[in-house]
C-alpha cells in the first residue's frame, strides 16, 4: 500500500522552516551517501523547530487533531505550530518517506502511575541497512533526540543529565511471560533509578489504528493533553550540532533545563501572559478566535487561581 509523501517544495519549505544547515539538493544526495548522519541531523533540526505541544486541545472550537499530512503541513510549515505524539510523529515519517527512506510506524504503551496504558504513543522504525532504528519526534522532554538502534540493553545520553535505554524484554502485565516487546526506560541522571516510560512492538500500525487510539486521546477527559496546556522544544548548543536543553512551557510557568540546571523563567498569572509566552519563546501566534476558545475550560489560566508548578 503506497504511503503519503510530500512535494519537493513541501520538502524545501520544510527544511527552511527547520533551518536545516544545507540546501535541497545536498539533502537528497546525503540521503542516498549518509542515511543514518542525515537522520541524525534532521531530528536534531526537528525538535528544536517543531515542539510538542498541546495547544489544538485548548485553543481552538473544534479540539480535533487530524492526522492527514497535508493537514499537518499546514499546521506545522504554514502555521509554525508543533503537535503530540502522533501528529509530529505522522507528520515526521511522512518527510523521511519523501527522502527514501524505509520505515514503519508503530503502536506504544506508555507507563502511568498505574502501569502501561493502551496503546497511546506512535514511533516510527527506521531501517538503514540491515539495522533498524527508533525514531521518536513526539514524546516531550524525555524524547530520544537521535536515532536508537534496536539493541537490547542498549544505552544513550539524551539531553544530559538524562540517559536513556531499550531493552527487549516482557513487561510484569504479560500474562504469556514469553511474550517479547522493546521497552524505552530513562533515568535522571547517573544515579537515579531507571524507570519504564514506554513499550512498543515491531508491528506496522496503519492509518486507521493510529485514528483509533487519536480519538481517544484528544477527547478522554483523563488525557494529559486535554487537562494540561503546554508546549517544549529542545535548545541546541551555539553550533547548532546537538541538544543541551529544554525550553517548557507547562500551565502557569516557562521553565529552562540545562544540563542538570532547571529554572523557571517566567511565572504566568493569566491568559494574556500566556499567549504572550507562547509568541515570545516558540514563535506561535495564537488568532483571536483561538484566544477565546480556551474560555470556560478546566485549562483557562485565571488571574486568580494558584497552582502549583509541576
Amino acid at each position: 500500500m503506497a504511503r503519503n509523501v510530500y512535494t519537493q517544495d513541501q520538502l524545501k519549505r520544510y527544511l527552511e522552516h527547520i533551518q536545516f544547515p544545507g540546501d535541497h539538493d545536498s539533502v537528497l544526495r546525503d540521503a542516498s551517501n549518509d542515511p543514518l548522519g542525515l537522520l541524525t541531523k534532521l531530528q536534531i533540526h526537528h525538535m528544536s523547530h517543531v515542539p510538542f505541544e498541546s495547544l489544538s486541545l485548548h485553543y481552538s472550537r473544534c479540539r480535533l487533531l487530524s492526522l492527514d499530512p497535508e493537514d499537518l503541513f499546514v499546521k506545522i510549515v504554514e502555521k509554525g505550530r508543533g503537535g503530540y505524539c502522533m501528529e509530529v510523529n505522522r507528520f515526521f515519517a511522512t518527510v523521511l518517506r519523501t527522502l527514501g527512506y524505509t520505515l514503519i510506524s508503530a503502536g506504544g504503551r506508555v507507563r502511568g502511575q498505574a502501569g502501561y496504558n493502551g496503546w497511546d504513543h506512535m514511533v516510527n522504525l527506521v531501517t538503514i541497512g540491515q539495522k533498524r532504528y527508533l525514531v521518536d519526534v513526539g514524546f516531550g522532554s524525555n524524547d530520544p533526540p537521535y536515532p536508537v538502534p534496536l539493541e537490547h540493553d542498549y544505552e544513550f545520553v539524551g539531553v544530559a543529565p538524562f540517559r536513556g535505554r531499550l531493552q527487549y524484554r516482557s513487561l510484569d502485565e504479560h500474562s504469556d511471560p514469553s511474550q517479547r516487546v522493546w521497552v524505552y526506560s530513562g533515568q535522571d541522571d547517573e544515579s537515579s533509578p531507571w524507570r519504564d516510560l514506554y513499550a512498543f512492538v515491531e508491528l506496522e500500525f496503519l492509518p486507521g489504528d493510529f485514528e483509533v487510539m487519536n480519538l481517544k486521546t484528544m477527547t478522554t477527559p483523563q488525557s494529559f493533553f486535554v487537562q494540561s496546556v503546554m508546549c517544549m522544544c529542545t535548545v541546541l548548543n551555539s553550533e547548532k550540532t546537538r541538544p543541551v536543553g529544554l525550553l517548557i512551557l507547562h500551565r502557569d510557568y516557562v521553565k529552562k533545563r540545562m544540563g542538570d540546571k532547571s529554572e523557571i523563567i517566567e511565572t504566568l498569572g493569566s491568559e494574556d501572559q500566556r499567549v504572550h509566552a507562547l509568541e515570545k519563546y516558540f514563535g506561535i501566534v495564537l488568532a483571536p478566535d483561538e484566544r477565546k476558545a480556551i474560555q470556560g475550560l478546566a485549562s483557562e489560566l485565571r488571574p486568580r487561581a494558584k497552582r502549583d508548578h509541576a
